[in-house]
């Protein structure tokens, strides 16, 4: 499946941007490094004039074709390396779309927009 909507022979499957933002979200947060999901101008912009996001720090697109494509803004841990977190974050968003939705995934851009020191983990060896 590529498309968000899809049409079937009982009906139709739509699922709303809100969905792939939470899939996004929870894996993020629950993969080794990630500290936290960082927020961008227009999050701030967004909260500034209506309710704050559950989804602080994802950008949901679709190609024409359907497929998705996804950026992220995060803060890593202190210690970790951070193109190592960066590619097992990208690796589970993928499986965790695919899986849950079985969407075609384009793209899966990590903006990491910061390191916090606040939680000192022993750096890890390679």
């Amino acid at each position: 499946m590529t498309k968000k909507n899809t049409e079937l022979e009982s009906g139709k499957i739509k699922i709303n941007d809100d969905v792939y933002a939470t899939i996004v979200t929870m894996t993020a947060l629950d993969t080794k490094g990630i500290h936290h999901m960082s927020s961008t101008f227009n999050d701030g912009v967004n909260t500034f004039f209506r309710r704050k996001s559950d989804h602080e720090g994802v950008k949901i697109s679709f190609n024409d074709e359907g497929a998705i494509s996804v950026t992220l803004y995060v803060c890593i841990q202190y210690g970790y390396r951070i193109p190592d977190v960066v590619l097992r974050l990208q690796e589970r968003i993928k499986t965790a779309l695919v899986s849950y939705t079985e969407i075609e995934v384009q793209t899966i851009d990590v903006v990491v927009q910061d390191i916090i020191f606040d939680d000192l983990v022993t750096p890890q060896q390679p």
